[in-house]
Parts: C-alpha cells; sequence; structure tokens
C-alpha cells in the first residue's frame, strides 16, 4: 500500500551524500594547497624568472584561493547537512502520520473519518511548514557564505563532519542494544564521517541498522579488492588468492541481485552487503547478502546455508525465496543469504582421522557434515547476528524467519537451543538431523518450528547415516512437517536444493508462505515414522504426484526505467 502522506523528494542519505562529497573536496583542496606550496617553496632554487619568489607574495595569492574555496565547501557541507537532519524529521512525523491511517481507512470518507483526516492533514501541513522555514534559514546561511557566526553554530549542533579522525566519535563496546542506542544518539554529520574514516570498525558491527553496515562494507571491499588487484599475482599468499576470490564472488553477487526486479512493482531490489569477511577461516570466507531492505522489510528471513563457502553464494535461491514471498502476501520482504561460519566445503578425507579436528591434521572439512563439531562453531555467530538483526530494529520489529538448509539446519537449530536464538519462525529443511530430541527443545513458540523434507532427497537422510542428531520431520520430534516436492522430482538431479529453492517446488511456497506469516496457505505433510524406516517403509510422500505450486503475480509486471540511489560518502 503507497503511504497517505508522502516522504521529502530528495532523501536525508541523499543529502548526506551531498555534504559528504564536499567534504571530500574541502580535504582534497587543503592537501593539494599545502602540496603546492610546500613544493614550491622548497623548489624555488631551482626556478628561474618570475616564479622565484614565493606563492604568498603574488598579488592574489594562488593558496589564499584555494583556502578560500577549501572553507566554502566545508562550510556549505554543515549547511545541508543541516537541511538533511530537518528532512530527516520532517519524514519521521509523515511516518508516525501514516500509521494513524490503516489500509483503506480513506478510501470513503464519512463523517467521522472526514474529521479524523482534516486533523492528520493540518499536522502534516505544520510538519512542511516547519521544513519550509528550515529550508529559508539554510538557504540564507549558504548565502551569507562561511563566517565565524554561522559556522560556531554548525559546529555545536553538530553538523559539521570532523575532518581529522581523532575527533571521531569513540566507537563503544558493548551489546548490539547498547550499540544501536549510541548510534542512534549520533548526528547524521557524525554518523557520516564515521563511515567515512572508520568502516572497518562498522561494517560487521551487530545492532547499526543494515544501511549503515552495507556502505561500510561497500567501502571496505573496494579498498580491498584495489590493494589486492595491485600486487603481483604471483606474489599472493594462498589466503590472499582465496580472498581476493572471495571478493569478485562478492561483487559478481552484487551486481546480480542488483540486477534483480521486484515481482510486483518491476523496480530495482534493495541489495545490502550485511556481513563481509573475505579473509575468515582461511579464506573460505564470511559473508552475508540480502536481497530487500533489512531496516524496513515487514518480513525478514535469514538463510543459513550448508556446506559450502563464499564461493558457494547463489543469488537464484534468494530471490526466488524473495520473490514468492512477495507474491504470497504483497509486504515488503527481505532475504539475508547468510554464510557466516566455517562451514563444511566439498572434497574427500584423506587421512584417517579425517572426523577428529583435534587432531590438528590440515585436511579437507567437507566431512565436517558427518558430525556437528563445525556447526557448534558457527552457532554462537548465528545467534550473535539474528540478535544484533532483532537489536537494530527494536523500535520496529520485522516478523522474523530463520531457514536453515541442509548442514545449515543443524547449526540453526544449535543455535536456537543452546544459545537463545529466537526468531519468529524456525524452519529446517533437507536437514541431516538436530541434536535437540524434539522441538520444544528449541525455545521457539509453540507450533512455529517448520520441516520440508523431500521424500527424494538422499542428503536428508544423514542424519542417520553420521548421528548428527534426530529426524526433525519424525512424529516424535513435534515440528510441523509441510509439502517440499519438487514437481519434476523424478527428473531433477538435486533434489537437495531445488525441492525447497526451485520455483516448480512446493516447499518454496510453503517456505513463503510461513516467511510472510501466512499460515493458513501452508500445506502439511504427514510426519515420518522413524521405525517404520528402518523396516524399509517409504516416506509417505515418496509415491505422492507434487503438485504445480507457488504464489503467482496477479497483474502483469511494469517495467520502469531503473533507477540508481546509492549515497556517497567520502
Amino acid at each position: 500500500m503507497a503511504d497517505f502522506f508522502e516522504h521529502y523528494p530528495s532523501s536525508p542519505d541523499q543529502l548526506v551524500g551531498i555534504a559528504g562529497e564536499l567534504v571530500r573536496h574541502s580535504r582534497g583542496a587543503n592537501v593539494a594547497i599545502t602540496h603546492v606550496q610546500h613544493g614550491v617553496n622548497r623548489a624555488t632554487d631551482a626556478i628561474d624568472g618570475d616564479l622565484t619568489f614565493p606563492m604568498e607574495q603574488s598579488s592574489h595569492p594562488v593558496v589564499y584561493l584555494g583556502r578560500d574555496v577549501a572553507a566554502g565547501a566545508y562550510f556549505a557541507s554543515g549547511a545541508i547537512m543541516r537541511f538533511a537532519e530537518a528532512v530527516k524529521t520532517y519524514n519521521t512525523g509523515v511516518d508516525r502520520l501514516n500509521k494513524q491511517i490503516p489500509e483503506g481507512e480513506f478510501d470513503t470518507l464519512t463523517g467521522g473519518r472526514a474529521e479524523t483526516l482534516h486533523v492528520l492533514e493540518a499536522e502534516q501541513a505544520r510538519l512542511e511548514g516547519d521544513l519550509d522555514d528550515e529550508a529559508g534559514r539554510v538557504a540564507a546561511m549558504l548565502e551569507r557564505g562561511p563566517n565565524a557566526k554561522d559556522l560556531a553554530y554548525l559546529k555545536s549542533h553538530g553538523y559539521l563532519m570532523p575532518l581529522d579522525p581523532k575527533d571521531l566519535p569513540a566507537i563503544p563496546t558493548g551489546s548490539p542494544a547498547d550499540i544501536r542506542a549510541w548510534w542512534a544518539g549520533l548526528t547524521l554529520a557524525h554518523q557520516a564521517a564515521l563511515i567515512a574514516y572508520a568502516p572497518r570498525r562498522l561494517g560487521n558491527l551487530n545492532g547499526l541498522p543494515a544501511e549503515v553496515r552495507d556502505e561500510a562494507n561497500r567501502i571496505v571491499l573496494a579498498e580491498d579488492y584495489a590493494a589486492l588487484k595491485a600486487k603481483d599475482p604471483g606474489k599472493l599468499t594462498s589466503v590472499e588468492m582465496k580472498a581476493l576470490a572471495n571478493m569478485e564472488k562478492i561483487l559478481g553477487q552484487l551486481a546480480e541481485r542488483e540486477a534483480h526486479k521486484d515481482p510486483i512493482t518491476g523496480e530495482p531490489v534493495p541489495v545490502q552487503l550485511y556481513i563481509y569477511d573475505p579473509y575468515a577461516f582461511d579464506g573460505d570466507g564470511r559473508v552475508a547478502i540480502a536481497v530487500g531492505n533489512l531496516d524496513e522489510a515487514d518480513h525478514v528471513a535469514v538463510n543459513v546455508r550448508g556446506a559450502t563457502n563464499t564461493q558457494g553464494l547463489s543469488a537464484t535461491r534468494t530471490e526466488n525465496m524473495y520473490d514468492q514471498s512477495r507474491w504470497a502476501s504483497g509486504d515488503s520482504v527481505a532475504v539475508l543469504d547468510w554464510m557466516g561460519y566455517d562451514a563444511p566445503n566439498t572434497g574427500a578425507p584423506d587421512h584417517p582421522a579425517w572426523d577428529i579436528p583435534e587432531t590438528g591434521i590440515d585436511q579437507p572439512d567437507s566431512f565436517g557434515v558427518s558430525n556437528t563439531w563445525m556447526a557448534d562453531a558457527g552457532v554462537q555467530q548465528l545467534a550473535a547476528d539474528v540478535a544484533g538483526l532483532q537489536a537494530s530494529r527494536s523500535d520496529d520489529p520485522a516478523h522474523l524467519t530463520v531457514v536453515g538448509h541442509s548442514y545449515g539446519s543443524t547449526t540453526a537449530a544449535i543455535a536456537a537451543e543452546e544459545y537463545g536464538m529466537r526468531p519468529n519462525d524456525l524452519v529446517l529443511i533437507g536437514s541431516p538431523g538436530v541434536p535437540a530430541d524434539e522441538a520444544s527443545d528449541l525455545g521457539i513458540e509453540d507450533g512455529h518450528t517448520w520441516v520440508g523434507r523431500a521424500s527424494h532427497d538422499s542428503e536428508a537422510s544423514l542424519g542417520s547415516a553420521f548421528a548428527l542428531g534426530n529426524e526433525p520431520a519424525d512424529s516424535d520430534f513435534g515440528a510441523n512437517r509441510f509439502r517440499a516436492e519438487h514437481v519434476e522430482r523424478e527428473d531433477t538431479d538435486d533434489n537437495h536444493s531445488a525441492s525447497y529453492y526451485g520455483r516448480n517446488s512446493e516447499g518454496l511456497s510453503n517456505i513463503a508462505a510461513i516467511v510472510t506469516g501466512q499460515y493458513g496457505n501452508v500445506v502439511e505433510a504427514p510426519p515420518l515414522d522413524s521405525e517404520d524406516e528402518e523396516d524399509g517403509e517409504k516416506d509417505p510422500e515418496y509415491d505422492r504426484k507434487p503438485h504445480h505450486v507457488g504464489h503467482l503475480p496477479k497483474q502483469p509486471l511494469p517495467t520502469p526505467e531503473p533507477t540508481v540511489d546509492r549515497r556517497y560518502v567520502p
């Protein structure tokens, strides 16, 4: 539903970006003038003719003109930052008004509704008047140009970005809630300066808004990539080579996801680089990329990947889940593809002690899927990242679902049972087993633990083969099992993924219904009976003919011109 009252046409982020660019030019001009000044003074002995005098003695010194340009740009950045703060206040007020208008409330006006609308419109007019007044004050400030009084005002109110990183606010330690409160208490100028000067400290800091983390991580990604590309390829270490491959994979994944269009509006979907550490786990990498806006979406899904690493990222799964979830409800959605732990890779054991991590033997970790020790190492990070996501939206919580696929389901279950991860819904798909005895042990609200197990998914039987834990689709476990068959299961070579993420799968349709809270649209499947399976009985779903299902668009998609709205911070 479109908002009744609209935001100001230019967002605060766009204005902050303009202010940041002015600061960048101001800093650049100052540095250039300093170099020119010192360089000319040092080189006068080598120059003949009119340039032998110091520049400061010229009739219209270049140095002084340059300083004036730098000061003007810096002053203008503060004035624009002041207006950005005013726009932020206006938009917040508009949001407050829109929340007082239920969907369709004013489609038909009665006497009482007309009176309510009149009150809200009067409040919106007051907000607009306050913004106009502030715009007038900022315009007058810009017309006056740099002066001591206005500069003192801008500085005292926190509208000037620090030019020296030493003047930045200290980044505290503490819980995600503490970090969120600290960030919210900063001025826009200090926030922009921290992103510009300390992006490595912010990019993976739980409690910060996803938009801030995305800005910071993209800055660091660009710096890291440029640094490694500038090196002689023959002198890169093995970890650097893997990290460079991770960066290139991430850049490609960002571009692919940014090309994706929303299935309802046809507009490009927001994409956020929420976690970025290409060097983690000896170069396997740690990364999480969201399709949709994590800060604003009504429904957020965290997709915990299984046996892979950063190189195994695939946009298709995330985009399919996003599209189906949008069609399922029409609400706003964000899907975070989380590869934030050292998951097992692919390969084969080359030593008899491959499944005993305490040996210290360097071997492929693919057969970590045979036990839970790699999941155990990642669960704390998953629980912390989910808690950080929840803390960043404590004033406007999203409906949050954690979807654990394959080995990721084992990780997600341990995070819930042992580390207090508390999403609204927990979905376990293609699971090789979970250590919990029953769903109630996970701490999730009763009735909100879900299991998808495709009957032709051979990899989901690893739990019994390698003792990863109990089968969550079993009747004794007590979770809600939903249908998860792929309509082409007899012909596909990948029922382990296609049954849950493929567009022609019952699993994807049901996951989308859970992610958006449309529980009445989830199609249940009969649970397994482990004792029957041990006696050679088939999964009750095995011979059932799957149905073509899915949440489909209700009208042709528009094809608007692509738009780019990226904030720039120096």
